[in-house]
């Protein structure tokens, strides 16, 4: 709508310029006759100065069309990259029972590259983010003709009405623009948005996940900070993965002076299968915040980083820095 709005100005400049433009030329003209003692050297008539109006607005009609193509052509990249999520149910024959697989897709189908691309998954009726799972944070580039694909199956086991999942997708084209696909698949470019944090505790709640499950890494993160806090070893050590070698030779009164106002986010990262991590903060104000937009980069703070077992759940491995996948003892039933 705003397109064709700014075609009908800009043929409506085009219109008045010419108006304009006759117009002196019949005042010329009836100059000239009302001056019959004086010799004027502009010798064109009223058509001549017409057909070079209609000239000049045929070419500024030109030239816009030309720049409305390349503009267009421009758009094109942007109108082929998208992300989604494939949803199904398999059989699998041990257990008798179905397996969900969900796969989160980003795709790039043009000729050129993008940049620098966030993807949130997206889950529920009301559009819940969830954050990338196990898709990088950021994206650095997707290659033309391309089509990334994240298991995201073990991530939706943390969030029990994860129905209807799908993928809303921010990246930057070649020429440095930054687009929007959302949930719904709409395209719209949001170069110079601005990110921000608001209050939305009901929202932030139901990025949380169910707090029953031993399969939501952020609940068992919560529960190990809570219980290092209070000094219950026992606690510690069952929410503690028994593959992790630091944990007998830890000052655990110290460690709970050290996490005292520590608070992890709601997004959880899952950089390999079996193996997730939290930030957490200390920074008490962003407590109840959700990100509107983009996203923003939480400077400090420190990573949980947690494995999982297929019989017993999520347990925390270290607390510090991110620890890398290939860094990490694995539970031997982890790809179980």
């Amino acid at each position: 709508m705003k397109a064709r709005r700014d075609a009908g100005q800009r043929a409506l400049v085009v219109l008045t310029l010419a108006l304009v433009a006759i117009a002196a030329a019949y005042g010329l003209s009836w100059l000239a006759r009302a001056t019959p003692g004086v010799t004027w050297t502009v010798s064109w008539d009223v058509w001549t100065v017409a057909s070079a109006v209609g000239t000049i607005g045929a070419t500024a009609v030109a030239l816009w069309l030309a720049v409305r193509g390349i503009r267009s052509e421009r758009d094109r990249a942007s109108r082929v990259v998208s992300a989604w999520v494939s949803d199904e149910y398999l059989p699998d024959p041990e257990t008798h029972r179905y397996r969900r697989e969900a796969v989160l897709h980003v795709a790039n189908e043009s000729d050129e590259p993008v940049f620098g691309a966030r993807v949130s998954v997206v889950v529920g009726e009301d559009g819940v983010r969830l954050g990338p799972l196990a898709a990088p944070s950021i994206i650095s580039v997707i290659p033309p003709r391309r089509e990334l694909k994240f298991d995201i199956s073990t991530a939706l086991r943390a969030h029990e009405n994860s129905w209807m999942p799908r993928a809303e997708l921010f990246f930057k084209d070649p020429y440095g623009r930054r687009w929007l696909r959302n949930a719904d698949g709409d395209l719209r470019e949001v170069t110079g948005e601005k990110s921000e944090l608001v209050h939305d505790g009901e929202n932030d709640m139901r990025q949380v996940g169910d707090l029953q499950s031993q399969e939501n890494p952020l609940v068992i993160a919560m529960m190990w900070l809570e219980a290092v806090r209070d000094g219950r070893l026992d606690d510690v050590e069952f929410t503690s993965a028994p593959e992790a070698d630091w944990w007998q030779s830890t000052d655990w009164a110290a460690l709970a002076d050290r996490l005292r106002d520590t608070q992890p986010t709601s997004f959880v990262d899952y950089p390999a299968a079996s193996v997730a991590r939290v930030k957490v903060t200390d920074d008490v104000s962003l407590q109840g915040m959700v990100v509107r937009g983009e996203g923003v980069v939480l400077d400090g703070g420190s990573w949980i980083t947690l494995t999982r077992s297929a019989l017993r759940g999520w347990r925390v491995f270290a607390i510090g820095r991110a620890v890398r996948p290939d860094d990490v003892a694995l539970p031997d039933d982890a790809f179980g």
